[in-house]
């Protein structure tokens, strides 16, 4: 258990460790979370790249971010 700031009545208040499951599960969705937003932000920076590209290139993927 840790120790908190004293609570309103002057008394310390406990608080209950996560224990090694929730920790894990923690630790397992914030992987989950950080994989999607790092696939959602290459998801946008595709649509402005294809966007700005000119219509005669038709090619996609990660070549296509180097000029030939």
């Amino acid at each position: 258990m840790i120790r908190s700031v004293q609570g309103q009545t002057e008394s310390l208040v406990f608080y209950k460790t996560p224990n090694r499951r929730q920790r894990v599960a923690r630790s397992r969705l914030m992987a989950v979370v950080i994989i999607a937003a790092v696939a959602a932000s290459a998801g946008v920076i595709e649509q402005f790249h294809a966007r700005s590209a000119s219509a005669t290139t038709s090619s996609s993927g990660p070549a296509t971010y180097f000029p030939r």
